[in-house]
């Protein structure tokens, strides 16, 4: 994931704000993640959280679950800085965590395990093995949650996908260069897998209850539940 590395610290001052705008429905994938998880009726005390980004999905989860810890995974030196002004409210709360969350060896045993936009930088094979390292880090009835960027299997309708998400960008506002910027970058570094192969992944990795929680064009909710 190095290359990605380099890619995301280049970015200008205020590439948290960008960010939300360049994923479809970016706060929507986030409320249908905290909905599910608020719907269990569950403490989530013990959290794992893949490529913390800024710090946007962690904060609502500590807002939401007061008596929760999350350790944040980030390999962006510059995301856990941001992450860290971010989650400043909540210092005693988050442990931030400079790796890879890819090759990451999980020393202890947590109730939930969440990522957004993130696992769509990992080769299909590391998909897999991450998967299969989350069910056995977390403990029995543990959820794995993720919302991240998928490809269509059909590749007529993936070409459609894409453009709408181009269309989507321009009609949001961004100019022709980050619209430019960010699809040079998901050609060249987002390695998304389809739905099917998502859900077929986390059964295979041994969550007992795996499922689409919300989809929007290239864009998914998955859930499992060891």
């Amino acid at each position: 994931m190095r290359q990605i590395v380099q890619t995301i610290e280049d970015v200008p001052p205020g590439y948290e704000q960008i960010f939300p705008r360049v994923v479809l429905r970016y706060r929507e994938i986030h409320e249908v993640m905290l909905y599910f998880l608020t719907s269990l009726g569950r403490d989530f005390i013990d959290i794992v959280e893949l490529g913390v980004g800024a710090g946007e999905l962690t904060s609502e989860v500590l807002r939401r679950f007061p008596e929760a810890g999350v350790e944040a995974i980030d390999l962006s030196p510059k995301m856990l800085e941001v992450a860290s002004q971010k989650l400043l409210p909540y210092k005693d709360r988050v442990n931030l965590i400079h790796s890879d969350f890819g090759t990451y060896e999980f020393m202890r045993e947590y109730d939930l395990a969440i990522s957004s936009m993130a696992m769509h930088h990992l080769p299909d094979k590391d998909k897999l093995k991450l998967m299969k390292s989350i069910h056995r880090s977390l403990k029995e009835e543990g959820v794995f949650l993720f919302g991240d960027l998928v490809q269509s299997p059909s590749s007529y309708l993936d070409k459609k996908f894409f453009r709408i998400w181009k269309n989507y960008l321009r009609f949001d506002g961004l100019s022709r260069d980050e619209i430019d910027s960010r699809m040079k970058g998901h050609l060249n570094n987002d390695l998304p897998a389809t739905l099917p192969e998502l859900l077929h992944w986390m059964k295979e990795a041994g969550f007992r209850d795996v499922d689409c929680l919300w989809k929007y064009f290239n864009h998914a909710v998955v859930v499992g539940i060891k």
